[in-house]
This record gives structure tokens, sequence and C-alpha cells, in this order.
């Protein structure tokens, strides 16, 4: 019918516009917590596209629910408040035939959400993980500063004294902290030293000459000269062994969800993101049917608040999750739970809301 066309396009063109908007700056606030990483260190046009693109499905996941709810209260409230719905309304057409247009459109974008969060995702979480980290072993020697402490490194706190040539520093101070790997702190104190770096190994490596290796524990301390020492400040093993959730594939996932209450949670996570566009379609429909001629403003700013609603729920659910309070199910779930609750008790009078039959 050419009513749920022109419903739909318009639908459609709203939402390019928020998606558009959202995701640049959804982009842009996470470009800014990389920039500390990436900007000086050598990145170019090539690996700030790459990063783009790889953050694009995670983006999507918040950018594509929200754009389906304020995309339906845009349209459905301008049409209230030109009096459409009143026409349609009177010409014959229920709710359910006013609302095809955004049930189907939400129902394409659940279906388009699904692939991108189940296959998409752990990839280009990955492959976004692989390039920041090649750009900073490409880049090593750009990393540093003269004069300046440089905690690139995550647990290392590295000062170099001057860099008379490329790769190559002169008073070298390094901290590094206990971790998995080293169960007492160290200070290193190096005249000088050469960074290289292997990105097909994913390694960067510091050998400094003629320095001090200070260890220190509870009991006491420990010194260590040296003429010759390699430190390595970052390697693929490394980068390999803290695989996060989102980065491991959604069949792997499932198989080791029993034994890991983190994974289960983002298996849940995958599939309940993707199934809050078909709550919001249906949800902002019925919103609108019952608030009436509100306008393209009240619309937007009622959408605002159910957003800020939701996803207020989905991270505390969350929270507790990770911290054993609820099991991941609730965790992934517990808020589509609510809003699906919210929108049957307002879809239902909405649809119980037909026109006069004509005799």
């Amino acid at each position: 019918m050419i009513i749920h066309r022109t419903i739909f396009k318009e639908l459609l063109k709203n939402l390019a516009v928020i998606i558009f908007s959202l995701s640049l700056l959804l982009f842009m606030e996470r470009f800014v917590r990389l920039t500390r990483v990436l900007m000086g260190k050598g990145a170019d046009l090539t690996d700030l596209a790459k990063i783009f693109i790889y953050t694009q499905p995670s983006i999507l996941l918040l950018s594509v629910p929200m754009g389906i709810l304020i995309a339906v209260f845009l349209t459905y409230g301008r049409m209230a408040a030109d009096s459409e719905t009143v026409v349609l309304k009177a010409s014959g057409m229920g709710f359910m035939d006013i609302s095809k247009a955004a049930i189907t459109l939400s129902s394409l974008c659940f279906i388009a959400l699904l692939f991108t969060s189940l296959y998409l995702l752990p990839r280009s979480m990955e492959s976004l993980k692989h390039t920041i980290h090649e750009t900073i072993v490409k880049k090593a020697s750009m990393t540093f500063e003269e004069e300046t402490f440089s905690d690139v490194f995550k647990g290392t706190s590295i000062y170099i004294k001057d860099i008379p040539a490329e790769n190559r520093f002169e008073g070298i101070f390094i901290y590094r902290d206990s971790d998995k790997s080293m169960e007492d702190p160290l200070v290193i104190v190096a005249e000088n030293g050469i960074i290289s770096s292997n990105p097909e190994e994913g390694m960067i490596k510091l050998s400094m000459n003629n320095g001090v290796i200070h260890t220190y524990k509870d009991s006491g301390s420990s010194t260590i000269t040296f003429s010759a020492y390699d430190f390595i400040l970052a390697s693929g093993t490394e980068s390999e062994a803290k695989i996060k959730p989102t980065e491991i594939k959604t069949l792997e996932l499932w198989n080791g969800r029993s034994n890991n209450p983190l994974w289960a949670l983002e298996l849940h996570k995958r599939f309940a993101l993707p199934f809050a566009c078909l709550i919001f379609g249906f949800l902002g429909a019925a919103l609108s049917n019952r608030i009436g001629k509100t306008g393209r403003l009240g619309g937007f700013s009622l959408s605002l608040g159910v957003l800020i609603l939701f996803y207020t729920s989905l991270i505390f659910a969350e929270g507790l999750a990770r911290s054993g309070e609820i099991s991941p199910f609730l965790g992934g779930w517990a808020a589509n739970i609510f809003f699906s609750v919210v929108t049957i008790i307002l879809t239902i009078p909405a649809y119980k809301d037909r026109p006069v039959r004509k005799f």
C-alpha cells in the first residue's frame, strides 16, 4: 500500500540520519580514548580508517536500537501533529495497520543487527585490537618523547632523557609494576639503549647498556648491575593471553558459557541488544498512539527519556551480573524483559483502539 511505503520511507530517512549522527558521536567518544595511544605514535590515515571500520559493529549495537526508537517517535509524532493519524483512523486503519511500517523496519534492523552481533562483532574487535597493537609496534620509537614519562604500555612507566637519533635513547628510567608474570615491582636505570620491533611477532624490545635493576620486596630490596639487558615491552603472546569476551567468536562463547559467567553474559548481550530493535519498534508506535500531538520535539524528548532509562537499566543489570549478584541471563535480558512488559501493556489498548466500522 502506498501509505505504508510513504511512512516507511520517512522512517528510513530519519533512521539513517540518526544512526549516522549517533555513530559519529560514539566513534568520537571512543577515538578520544584512543588518542592517548595513537596520536603522535605514527598512526596514519590508513590506520585511522581501519579503526573507524572496526569500531562500527560495536557502535551499531548501540546506535541502531536508539535510532529505531527516535525515528519512530519523530515520524509518528509528526504525523500526529499534522493530524495525519486521525485521518488514517477515520479512513478505517487500525493501530497495527498504521504501525506496520515501524514494525517492518524494526524487524529488518533486528535481523541485520543479529548478524552484526553474532558474526561481525567478535571479528571486528579482534581486528581492532590487532590494528592498535600493530600501529604501536611499527612506530615503537615514536611512542617516546624526550624528558617525558610514557605509560602507553600497561603497568610500565618509561622516562627518556634524550633521543639523539631515531630508535636510540640516552638516560633511561623504567618502572614496571608487579603482575602475573612478575611478582615484585622493579626499577631499571640505564645509560643508553636501542629500541627495536617485530610487527610479525608483535614484539617491542628495548636493548639497554650499562645499567642497574632494582627489585623490591616486603623483606627488602636487591640490586643487579648489567652491561647489556633486553627489556620486552610488548609481545604477541601477551596480547593473545588477554582476550576480552567481546573478541571471542559466538560459537566459542556458547561452548564455554557454563564455565565462565562473563562469557555467558556476553553471549546473552549479543542476542539481547538486537532484540531491543523489536521492542522499540512496538514501544515507539504504541507510545506515539497514546501521547497524541507532541510533534517532533516532544517525540524526541520522550524517546531520549526512554533510552536513558533503558540503557541505565542495562548497565546496572550488567554490573550486578559481573559481581555475581544476579545470573548472566538476567544481566543481559533484564532491561529487555522490563520494557517488553511495558510495551505489551501499552500495545494492548492501542490495538483495541480500532476505528468504528461504517455500515
